[in-house]
């Protein structure tokens, strides 16, 4: 049990680096499409939002499973909510993108990725202690 742990802790640490730099290069992406370029979303970009939205389950599952079955608690139990804030975000700002009529729908990604980025930094910082 002590190895999953240690496995599973390393996992969650480096998936959040991971999730951080990958929610900052579609913010940034993001903004070089619909700002810079005035365009809209295409079909690659939406198969990459799709792709970090999955990241965020994993990383949210391996907290669950940490939580739950390894009796592993975080440093405050407020990481617990913006796990589940983490997890929840983008399928928001799809259901934004996917049913917007006027307004541009890449102003919904660059909105969605910042507050990713908000809640996985807050996430960290309430992660395990030390």
């Amino acid at each position: 049990m002590l190895e999953l742990l240690v496995f599973l802790r390393g996992v969650h640490y480096w998936l959040s680096r991971l999730g951080l730099g990958a929610a900052l290069l579609m913010f940034l992406s993001a903004f070089f499409i619909g700002v810079i370029r005035g365009g809209d979303v295409t079909p690659r970009f939406r198969k990459l939002v799709y792709a970090v939205a999955g990241l965020m389950v994993v990383q949210s599952v391996i907290g669950a499973v940490m939580y739950f079955f390894l009796s592993t608690r975080p440093g405050e139990e407020v990481h617990l909510i913006y796990g589940l804030g983490m997890m929840l975000a983008l399928p928001f700002f799809i259901f934004v993108e996917k049913t917007a009529e006027k307004r541009p729908a890449m102003g919904s990604y660059l909105w969605g990725f910042a507050v990713l980025m908000g809640i996985i930094l807050r996430g960290m910082m309430t992660g395990a202690a030390g």
